[in-house]
């Protein structure tokens, strides 16, 4: 599924989630993307690679918002990051904001996938304290 914000598809049980180009991603631009993510998953859980490679900015209220409800119907988060601006933006997301659901960053899309795949199975798991980080 493409949308204005993002690119979503299923590939071995895992929802791939790849944001395009956004400046500031705001609580608007946040709540849009999750609507869209749940209507494509069919409101059925999966654990999610989140390409945040393009995203300039996140704002306090959209990271807020993505650690809470934001995470609705995501087994686990894995936040796929490349400059260093960002890895301390998602650094503080993980620390400050302690997304409900297990939440690590990498640099390498595939480690993010194998750490996922423990995840698969684990439709509506909302463990909670199990946010990491990794370079």
């Amino acid at each position: 599924m493409n949308t204005e914000y993002v690119n979503m598809t299923i590939n071995d049980g895992i929802l791939h989630f790849s944001y395009k180009e956004i400046e500031n991603l705001d609580l608007d631009i946040a709540k849009k993307c999750v609507r869209d993510r749940i209507e494509f998953s069919e409101n059925t859980s999966y654990p999610c690679l989140v390409d945040a490679v393009l995203i300039k900015n996140v704002s306090r209220e959209a990271r807020d918002y993505f650690a809470n409800e934001g995470n609705d119907l995501i087994t686990a988060n894995a936040l796929l990051v490349k400059s260093h601006i960002f890895k301390m933006i998602v650094n503080f997301f993980i620390n400050v904001s302690k997304p409900r659901n297990p939440t690590k960053m990498f640099t390498d899309k595939s480690q993010a996938i194998k750490w996922l795949k423990q995840y698969r199975d684990k439709a509506g798991s909302n463990a909670e304290g199990n946010a990491q980080q990794t370079h």
